[in-house]
This record gives structure tokens, sequence and C-alpha cells, in this order.
């Protein structure tokens, strides 16, 4: 279908004073701005075109106005804007000193250069610009793109300018409305949002039209809903149910699209109420309610959001005042819809044709609900862009929420940073966990957690036990108290080295003599509470005392000759108390016997006594001899000879002697011996 344009030109208000407009934006902030040419003085200032949207608002040109450049046969001084836009109203104010240069400008709007397809906004045919320093020109042409000032011979310059409009598709205060969805390519008027090429007849039943009013006169297509079919029904064929009294047709009539179809209320009472249920959760925002010819001018029509069945209690307050024939524009999730009406007196009577609910069930979003909500959405997502309405998942960003946290980042907003003692710096942008393990001396979901007492290196897998208290840097595992290591480790710098087997205590300087296993290398117990021969305690590493032997010193040589005797065997190291012989003095021996003994000890004793007198006998006739010799030859030699020579003979024939009388002495205790053994062994 081919479309011409319903604006037309019209006679255009310039007005010589400033009201506020406050339905749409300034587009000039949106924008670029560019100039033909540039105006520089003999200071070098340059008078650039963004002087004109910088303000501020006056007509002193020592304040800042842009200007191009002199004898130029063209100038002009334009807005480029990123999109299509509808214009309303220029505003700007003119130089106060020179207002006489921009008489016979023109204002243009195109899509192109300012020499091609160019739409005329307005024109100073009188040459009478000077005469009104703030002007303000109303505009209705086709959307635009481009806004230019145009003149011929002279000089275009701005001192300030703003440019209301909304862009294409929305409407209202601040342009945050968009146009109904039956405008034709979504083309409405920016102060109230009517349809300017017509409403879209495919959205409507039978497709009629009011082109004046934009509404489908005969209600709207399957699924559509809304006075002017823009919004999905999101109860379409829904089951319906009602507590009323009166009415003349089936409840399932308000969801079936037909508004020539209706339930016809004759009698109300505080508990009257008709409710139209989902399934699952609808994401709700806009309510529409068609009724027929008997209705109610006044009264209180009041409609509910409730995720209970015949409850409305605690449920969510749509609306509630008169009837008006507009869209009710809300914000809710539930899953059913309960409209209660206005209180019935007399004869009065409510005809009430399609109760329509806009928006989409829950998760989904488009003009059909085809689409579904990004995964990340925290919440609903808006019904017409999709993004995301109430933010992320924590970490994912963007409108769609398609994003995930860039790297070192993650969290509700990507806001934390990884923690530092990540291995490497990437971790999950949702939990934070390192993805590579923690540096060494750390640990923990995200490595924020420095290793447990006893533990350090990487993944706090090396221990330093030994350390005192346990206590050692989490990083390199060193000791902090570095004098010494617990009982059971050899003394080192990171005390992790226990003592070899039989050994334990501090520095592992102890050693245990236990039976068949070794002992605790921490405590020095041994396991099964036994020691070797000639040691005792719970570490088995001290000696028997004096007259004790064997395994735990539990045997006493009590026979033994002042009970001395090996404290391993049990040998007597000085003979056996009378009564007794062997070696260990454990065999008895009868009185005869004992006294043979003695009589052999007293012959060894005086014979071995003989022997050392004969000795010293010896050795005194010895030195005399050596004396006598000594005498006589004293005339020959000096004295100081003879000493030294008669000390050589003394040590010579001294040593010789006694020599002499050791052996003598050792063949006696021989022969003692050998006398003792032989009885022993009777």
């Amino acid at each position: 279908m081919k479309m011409f344009s319903k604006l037309q030109p019209r006679v255009i208000f310039i007005a010589t004073f400033f009201m506020s407009v406050t339905s749409q934006v300034n587009l000039a902030l949106h924008g670029t701005v560019a100039q033909e040419t540039t105006y520089v003085d003999g200071d070098g200032n340059s008078y650039n075109a963004n002087l004109a949207i910088e303000g501020p608002a006056n007509n002193n040109w020592k304040d800042g106005c842009s200007s191009t450049g002199a004898n130029q046969a063209t100038q002009w001084w334009g807005l480029f804007l990123p999109k299509f836009a509808y214009i309303t109203n220029i505003k700007f104010y003119l130089r106060k000193d020179e207002s006489q240069r921009m008489n016979g400008f023109r204002l243009y709007f195109a899509n192109d250069s300012m020499y091609y397809k160019t739409e005329l906004c307005y024109r100073d045919s009188e040459y009478q610009a000077y005469l009104n320093l703030k002007q303000s020109i109303d505009c209705d042409l086709s959307p635009t793109k481009n806004v230019y000032f145009f003149n011929r011979e002279t000089y275009v310059e701005l001192c300030y300018i703003e440019i209301f409009g909304c862009w294409k598709g929305t409407w209202g205060t601040n342009c945050i409305t968009d146009c109904p969805g039956e405008c034709i390519d979504r083309h409405c008027y920016p102060q109230n949002g009517s349809c300017i090429w017509g409403c879209d007849e495919q959205k409507c039943s039978h497709g009629k039209c009011d082109a004046k009013t934009d509404v489908c006169t005969k209600g709207c297509v399957p699924g559509r809903g809304g006075r002017y079919c823009t919004f999905y029904n999101t109860v379409y064929k829904r089951t319906a149910k009602q507590s009323l009294s009166g009415h003349s047709s089936s409840t399932n009539v308000l969801t079936d699209g037909n508004t020539t179809t209706c339930v016809s209320i004759g009698s109300t009472t505080s508990n009257s109420y008709m409710q139209i249920g989902n399934e699952s959760l609808i994401f709700i925002t806009g309510v529409y309610l068609f009724f027929g010819d008997r209705n109610l001018t006044v009264g209180n029509h009041e409609v509910y959001c409730s995720n209970t069945t015949d409850s409305w209690a605690d449920g969510t307050l749509l609306y509630n005042a008169d009837y008006i024939n507009e869209n009710i524009y809300v914000f809710a999730i539930c899953k059913y819809i309960i409209y209660i009406p206005s209180i019935l007196h007399g004869n009065s009577k409510i005809d009430i044709c399609e109760i329509e609910i806009g928006g989409c069930p829950y998760g989904k979003y488009g003009d059909s609900c085809q689409s579904t909500c990004p995964e990340q959405c925290r919440g609903p997502c808006d019904l017409i862009t999709g993004n995301c309405l109430f933010g992320c998942s924590v970490g994912w960003l963007g409108d769609k929420c398609d994003r995930a946290c860039d790297e070192g980042k993650f969290g509700d907003q990507c806001l934390r940073d990884c923690s530092a003692n990540c291995l490497s710096s990437a971790c999950d942008y949702m939990t934070g966990k390192c993805k590579a393990g923690c540096k060494k001396g750390w640990e923990g979901f995200n490595c924020t957690e420095e290793c447990s007492n006893g533990n350090f290196g990487w993944n706090c897998s090396e221990t330093c036990n030994g350390c005192i208290v346990n206590e050692c840097y989490h990083i390199n595992g060193d000791c902090k108290i570095d004098s010494v290591c617990k009982p059971g480790y050899v003394y080192g710098k990171y005390c992790n080295q226990t003592c070899e087997a039989w050994h334990f205590g501090t520095n592992c300087n102890k050693m245990c003599n236990c039976l068949k296993k070794p002992c605790n290398i921490f405590t020095g117990k041994c396991p099964d509470q036994s020691c070797k021969m000639g040691w005792k305690g719970d570490s088995c590493d001290q000696e028997c005392v004096s007259g004790y032997f064997g395994f735990n010193c539990a045997y006493l040589c009590e026979t033994c000759f002042n009970q001395s005797c090996d404290i391993f065997e049990g040998n007597c190291r000085v003979g056996c108390n009378d009564g007794y012989r062997g070696r260990k003095c454990e065999m008895p021996v009868s009185a005869e016997s004992s006294a043979i003994i003695r009589f052999g000890f007293f012959i060894g004793g005086s014979a071995s006594m003989f022997v050392v007198l004969l000795i010293i006998w010896m050795v005194i006739t010895a030195r005399r001899r050596i004396l006598k010799k000594q005498e006589s030859r004293k005339a020959i030699n000096n004295s100081n000879s003879n000493e030294q020579h008669y000390d050589d003979i003394m040590k010579m024939e001294g040593l010789s002697a006694y020599q002499d009388l050791a052996k003598q002495t050792v063949t006696v205790s021989n022969d003692y011996d050998q006398i003792n053994n032989a009885y022993v062994n009777q």
C-alpha cells in the first residue's frame, strides 16, 4: 500500500517569547553538529558549530556563538541525528549586535545533504529576522535525520539553539511512550500518540479501523487486545468463572475476543466477582475492559491480580475507579485476574463484553510473545525489547544480560574483583572461584583463606606439623618459632622431617630400646611396653640400676657378690655369694665345696703375696749394685755425665726388672684362674 503524508505545509507561528516544551526532548543534545565554514577572528578564536548547543542561552557574542565564515555564496549550520525523529519545535537566539546577518535565512529538514531532498520548515521571506532575537518555530513535517539553517551571501550565526521532538515510534512526556502498535510502521504524533499514517487494519477484526480515532470498530483479531489492539491478550480463550446472579450468558464470552457477546449483570453484592484463570504466571502491563451499551457512568470498577483462586484479599489492586474507555497501564505478575463490578442500585445493569489483559506469559516477550526472555534476566524482561527489567543474574551484564563479566571481575553486576590469590587472573564470573587454583599459601573456594595451622604451600598440601603449636608461614612453611621443633622432628627450617626409627624426643636426640617394634617418635612410648635386656621405662631408655638385669630390668642378681652383675645377661662381675657358683651364681654348692674353694683362694693369695715380695727384693738388690758401679767411675767421668748415665741405667734396668715381675704375677694369676675354673666345671 502506497502511503502519503497527512502532514501538509501550514502557517508557521513565530514567537517572540519562549514557552517551555516539556513533552519532548531536546534532540540537539543527542546528535552531532557542523557548519559549512567556521569564522576565526584576528586573535585566533574559532566560532565552531558546537557553541550553538553548549549555551548559555542568550544573545551575547562574547559568551560564545557559532558563526560561519564570510564572503561565501552559501552557508549552512546543521544538526545530524542518529535516527529518524519528528521535530515539533525549534528555539534559537540570534546574535544581538549583528542580528541582520540572519535576514532571509531558511530552515530545512533533510535526510541527506543540505542540497538534496530537503523539506522546508520556515523561510524569512520578509528579511525581518533582526526584529526577533529569540525565535520559536513550530514544524509538522515528515520524520527527519538532519536539520539545517541556510543562507546566501552572508553569515549563519546562532548563539543558542534547542530542537524539540521525539524519536520515530515514541511520543509523550520525554518521549518514553511507544506509539500504538496499530499505527502503520509505528508513526504517531509526538504530542498525543495518534497515528499519523492511520491504523494497522491487520490487527483489527474484519479489518475495520476508524481512521479518525484509530480504534478497531469490530474489535481485535484473535489474540490481540486493548482499545487499539496494540497488546497481546494473555487471557484470550482462557477459562472464566463468576460469582454473580442475574447474568444471561456464559462467563467464557469475556475471553473469546468477540465484542458483540457480553455478560449482563442485573444485581451485585460485595461478594460478586468474575475470575479469569491462567495455568501459569503472566506478566501484566495493561488492562482493557470493553462494555456494552448498558453501563454505569459512575461507580468504581475494581480489577485485582492474585495468585490465589477465588480470592483477592492478598492480591494486587490493578484498577479502582470509574470506567474509562482507555487502556489501563499496570505492572504485575500473577495467575488470576479478578473483576469486581460496581454495586448496582434499582434497575441499573452492566453489560461487560471483554476483559483483555495485555502482557505475556512469564519469561516471554515480543509482539505476540513469541520470543523467550534472556536466560540470565533477574525476573521478567521488557515485553517489547526483551531487555531485562530488574538487572542480571550474578556474573552477567548488558541490557539483555548476554555478556559475562570481564576477566578479573565477578559477582552481582560484576562489581567484585577476583581474588589476588588466584593462580591466574581469571576466576568464575559468577562465583569467583579461581579456575586455575590458588597461589602458594592459600585455599578455599576463591582462595581467600590462608592455610590452616600446620599446612603451607600449593593447595596447602604440605605440612609443618613439627613447628611449635603448628605455626608456620603459610606460603613458604618456615616455622614462626625457629629455635626448636616439636619432639619427634629433626631440627630444621621447616621442622617437617620426622625422627628415624628407634629415635624420639627433641631433635630426635633420644633412643628407645623397645623389645620388638620402634617406639613412638613423638612420645617415645614403646608399643608393646616391653624393653630389650638391660633397659626399662616407658621409652626403654633407662639402664637397669645396680643389681638388676634382663628384659625391663625385671630380674635381681641377688646371688652375685655385692649384687654386682652385667645389666644384659646378669653375669656376676666379682664372683658369687657363699653357696653359689656359675657365671650368674645361680647354682648352689655344698659346704665342703665351699671350703675347698676358700682354701684355694687362700693358697692362691699366699702365692701371689710371695711373688710380690720377691720382686720387691730383686728391685732393691739391683739398685744397690748400680750405685756401687757409679761410685767407681766418678774419677773418670764428670758429675753431669755420671748423673745422666746413672739415670739411663736406672730406666733400663728398673723397667726390665718391673717387666719380669709383671710376667711372674700374670703367671701366678693364670694359675689361679685355671684352678678356679677347673673346680667350677666339676
